[in-house]
C-alpha cells in the first residue's frame, strides 16, 4: 500500500483549521480523511514556520495560539454557567 502524500498548502490549511478555526484534530481528520497524529505534527510544524517569520515586537504564534485556546476554554465555561443560570 502506497503512502499518501499531502501538499504543503494542504498541511498548512489543516493546521489553520485547528489553530484559527478552533476545530479539534478529530474533527479535522474526519473532514479531511487524515490521521489525527499527522494533524498534530502539521500544527507544530506550521507554528514553527510562523515562529521563524516573526518580526520583532510581535508576540510569537505559539503564544497567540495558546491564548486563543485559553480564551475558547473560558468562553465555553461561561456559556455553561449561563445555561445553568438560565435553568434557575
Amino acid at each position: 500500500m502506497k503512502r499518501k502524500r499531502y501538499t504543503t498548502e494542504f498541511k498548512k490549511e489543516a493546521a489553520r483549521l485547528m489553530i484559527i478555526g478552533g476545530m479539534s484534530a478529530r474533527e479535522v481528520s474526519e473532514q479531511l480523511g487524515t490521521e489525527p497524529a499527522l494533524l498534530y505534527r502539521w500544527k507544530a510544524e506550521h507554528l514553527e514556520d510562523l515562529e521563524g517569520q516573526k518580526t520583532t515586537g510581535e508576540r510569537s504564534p505559539k503564544e497567540m495560539a495558546d491564548e486563543i485556546a485559553s480564551l475558547r476554554k473560558q468562553l465555553a465555561k461561561s456559556q455553561r454557567m449561563n445555561e445553568i443560570l438560565k435553568k434557575r
